[in-house]
């Protein structure tokens, strides 16, 4: 049996996975997209937010091209390492297929409390969809 071929994180085309019917797409998360410390990560934090009870996103205009995502996930919060690496995994996700990647802001989305996988991806679809909302008016 061979093995699949390893997709990159920049791949911009579907790829039929030869073990299954599904297919594959990849969307872009690179650095561009990311928002590290030293990029003004307090200035953000200072800013506008919109919260639920599992998490709180701040957001403030960039002027940049695309949308840069910053996490923050405590070991207080989260004591597990393995329960903190996957939180990360799904906000990096779910940041990656919204359409709020494409706008003009500077997002940190802080994880309050842990839930469920599938009612993550729902709380930041709902919190995503009401940040560009709330970006539109700005």
């Amino acid at each position: 049996m061979e093995a699949a071929p390893l997709l990159g994180l920049a791949a911009q085309e579907a790829v039929p996975d030869s073990r299954s019917s599904i297919t594959i797409t990849a969307a872009e998360f690179t650095v561009a997209h990311r928002l590290l410390r030293d990029d003004g990560f307090d200035h953000v934090v200072h800013a506008e937010n919109i919260a639920d009870k599992y998490f709180k996103i701040f957001f403030v205009r960039n002027g940049k091209k695309n949308a840069r995502l910053g996490i923050i996930a405590s070991k207080r919060t989260l004591p597990g390492a393995v329960q903190r690496n996957r939180v990360k995994r799904t906000i990096r996700e779910r940041f990656r297929q919204h359409s709020i990647r494409d706008q003009q802001i500077d997002l940190i989305v802080m994880v309050r409390c842990a839930d469920s996988p599938a009612e993550q991806n729902e709380r930041l679809k709902t919190l995503f969809s009401r940040v560009e909302n709330r970006c539109a008016t700005l």
